[in-house]
C-alpha cells in the first residue's frame, strides 16, 4: 500500500474582499487552528475634535496564513464568512500560490513588531528599490537585521527597509553610527579560504543550519546568539563553495547542509536544491541518507 506523503505547511498570501475585515479574519483563522499575520500600522483620528491613536491594517486586504494549501483551501472554501482568497505567485508562469519562506516571514514580522509606531509601509508599486545598498544593523534594538537602506525626499535620517518581495515593503528610520554595509561583509566571506577540512566543515554547515532552523521561532533564544550562528553559517558556507563530492555518499552530504544553507540565507535556492535532487538519484534506495535528504526537500521544497 503507497505511503501517504504529509503535505507541507506554509506561509500563504491571503486577500480579503471584504472591507475593513483583515483582523476580523486574522482572528477568525486563529481560531480555526492557523497561524495568521496582518500587517498593522498607527493612525490618528479625530473623535470628537480629539486625536486618537488606532491601529490599522497597514496594507488593505492582505493577510498572511499558515498551513497546508489543502487545509487552507478547504477553510477558505467552506468554513469562512468572509470574501477571501489564495493570491497567485506573479513570479510563476504556472501560476503557483504565492508563498513566503518561513526565515523571510518570520523576520518580517519580529521587524515590524518592535516599534510599530516608527514604521512605513508601502505597496511594491509605491517605492521604487535600489541595488546595491544592502546593510546589517549593528546595535541597538534592531542589532543584527539586513535590509536595504534608502534615503527618503524630505526626511533627514536614512530608512532600513525590508519587504517580502512582491507583497510589502516596510521602513524604518536608522541613526547613521548603526548602519554597517552588507558589501564590506560579503566581501569578507568571498575572501573565505578553501576549506582545509571538507569533512568537518559539511558536518558543521549541517548543525549549523538545523540549529538555525530548529530555534528560528523560539524566542527564549538571544538574538545576539542567533546572529553569531547565522555568520558562522556564512562563512562555513563560503569555504564549501568550490566542492564537490567524488562518491555519491560525500555528493549528498555536501549537497545537503549547503541547500538548508541556501533556504536560510535565501540565496541559490534553485540552483542547490537541483544540486541536491541530483545527488539523491545516485543513492540507493535503501541509503538512509537518501531518505534524509528526501525529507528535507519535502520539507523546504518550495521555500
Amino acid at each position: 500500500m503507497a505511503e501517504i506523503q504529509e503535505e507541507t505547511e506554509k506561509w500563504y498570501v491571503l486577500g480579503c474582499l471584504s472591507v475593513h475585515r483583515e483582523e476580523k479574519v486574522r482572528d477568525a483563522l486563529r481560531k480555526a487552528g492557523f497561524r495568521s499575520h496582518v500587517p498593522m500600522k498607527y493612525e490618528v483620528k479625530h473623535v470628537r475634535r480629539q486625536e486618537q491613536r488606532t491601529m490599522v491594517p497597514a496594507i488593505s486586504g492582505l493577510i498572511f496564513a499558515r498551513g497546508t494549501e489543502d487545509a487552507l483551501k478547504e477553510y477558505i472554501h467552506h468554513k469562512s464568512k468572509d470574501s477571501i482568497y489564495m493570491r497567485k505567485s506573479t513570479f510563476s508562469n504556472k501560476q503557483e500560490y504565492l508563498t513566503v519562506p518561513d526565515y523571510a516571514m518570520e523576520q518580517f514580522i519580529e521587524f515590524t513588531q518592535i516599534r510599530q509606531e516608527n514604521i512605513t509601509y508601502f505597496k511594491p508599486e509605491e517605492l521604487k528599490l535600489k541595488e546595491g545598498e544592502k546593510i546589517r544593523i549593528k546595535g541597538g534594538i534592531y542589532d543584527g537585521y539586513e535590509g536595504i537602506i534608502l534615503r527618503f525626499k524630505g526626511k533627514r535620517h536614512k530608512h532600513l527597509v525590508v519587504q517580502i518581495p512582491g507583497v510589502i515593503i516596510a521602513a524604518i528610520e536608522i541613526e547613521p553610527e548603526l548602519i554597517e554595509p552588507l558589501n564590506n561583509i560579503k566581501e569578507q566571506e568571498i575572501r573565505e579560504r578553501p576549506s582545509k577540512d571538507v569533512d568537518g566543515d559539511k558536518k558543521y554547515l549541517l548543525e549549523l543550519a538545523e540549529w538555525l532552523l530548529d530555534n528560528l521561532n523560539d524566542k527564549d533564544v538571544p538574538k545576539v546568539e542567533y546572529n553569531l550562528k547565522l555568520v558562522e553559517l556564512k562563512r562555513t558556507r563560503a569555504r564549501l563553495l568550490k566542492f564537490k563530492g567524488f562518491t555519491p555518499t560525500t555528493e549528498a552530504e555536501l549537497a545537503l547542509p549547503m541547500y538548508l544553507a541556501a533556504v536560510i540565507l535565501d540565496e541559490d535556492v534553485k540552483k542547490c536544491r537541483e544540486r541536491l535532487e541530483k545527488a539523491i538519484g545516485r543513492l540507493k534506495e535503501t541509503s538512509k541518507l537518501k531518505i534524509k535528504c528526501t525529507k528535507i526537500l519535502t520539507d523546504y521544497g518550495n521555500d
